[in-house]
């Protein structure tokens, strides 16, 4: 698979694009079974890494009819402390690439706190991230994996197997890629449709950077007691009321499960709701689906926390973070 890098566009660094498949959905109480990955240079051939993983605990029938992957499959694998090694050296000096990012990375470096192992600072670009600041809306149903696959024709389709997982979300990338680099085309002056596109396009440029997370590590904060790592989003969502119905919109969006805290602001903005969901997939359901609906509302402005700095129980929330330092 040479050249999936577009020129120009992370040309000058090599990106691993990794999955891992798991006995459950949380890092603190389920164990890895596989990992896939593919290492991305521009000009040369994709490089890959597969291995099996003995999780160490018994892996739930629900799981092996999702993945395939069997307790008699892992049996005889190396645990996770002896492939993590392997890997971490597969992935040396690149930045790293994943479909629902905190997923995947929070396991990967929740194991390597388990065994004593330091995940290296990197970059991480998360392609549910980039899907949603690139396409347009309703080009795709939603942002799956399995959904982007078949729009951009990935050479291989997923399968809830880790390497090929890791090779349809490599396509996607440079898919994705692809079009933000269609934003330095010229193309005829005048269409009014055309310049809409190419200014959306060079929108979806400028915010890559956004999505590339230069920060050390990329992984979760601390656990507190009652709380999850490794399956949170959060969304800090700014908005924008008729400011006679500012009480009532208010209290309507505090009704939206996925909505947590509500708050009244002073500034350009009215209020500020954070939002906290499982998967970046529905974040699109609910924040477009759902606040933007709400009677009052007349502009929303989203933001994706990526770290959180204080010490309190909002911490344990922001599982996209990255852990402080040692």
């Amino acid at each position: 698979m040479p050249g999936l890098l577009p020129a120009g566009l992370l040309a000058a660094a090599d990106v691993v694009v990794v999955d891992v498949e798991t006995t459950g959905w949380f890092a603190d109480s389920a164990g890895i079974t596989e990992i896939g990955a593919v290492r991305l240079t521009s000009g040369r051939p994709a490089v890959e890494f597969s291995a099996l993983v003995n999780p160490q605990m018994p892996i739930p029938p629900e799981i092996t009819t999702l993945t395939g992957i069997t307790d008699a499959m892992v049996r005889d694998q190396p645990a996770i402390g002896q492939v993590l090694p392997r890997f971490l050296e597969f992935a040396k000096g690149s930045m790293i690439a994943a479909h629902n990012a905190p997923f995947d990375l929070g396991f990967l470096t929740a194991a390597c706190a388990a065994n004593d192992l330091t995940w290296p600072p990197c970059a991480v670009i998360d392609t549910a991230v980039l899907a949603r600041l690139v396409l347009p809306a309703g080009e795709v149903a939603d942002h799956k994996l399995t959904t982007l696959a078949a729009h951009f024709g990935t050479g291989t389709g997923p399968s809830h197997r880790a390497l090929a997982d890791a090779k349809a979300t490599a396509d996607v990338l440079a898919g994705l890629l692809s079009r933000v680099q269609l934003a330095s085309r010229v193309e005829p002056a005048g269409h009014l449709a055309s310049q809409r596109r190419r200014a959306g396009l060079r929108s979806a440029r400028g915010r890559l950077a956004a999505t590339i997370a230069p920060q050390p590590g990329y992984g979760l904060p601390e656990s507190t007691p009652g709380t999850r790592r490794g399956g949170m989003v959060t969304a800090i969502v700014l908005i924008k009321c008729d400011v006679a119905r500012i009480p009532e919109t208010a209290e309507a969006i505090a009704q939206i499960t996925e909505v947590s805290e509500v708050y009244s602001v002073t500034g350009e903005f009215d209020l500020v709701a954070m939002v906290r969901v499982r998967e970046h997939e529905e974040l699109g359901n609910v924040i477009p689906g759902q606040v933007n609906r709400v009677a009052g509302v007349t502009h929303t402005e989203t933001h994706i926390a990526f770290r959180a700095y204080s010490r309190h129980d909002l911490d344990a929330a922001f599982s996209i973070g990255y852990p402080e330092s040692s």
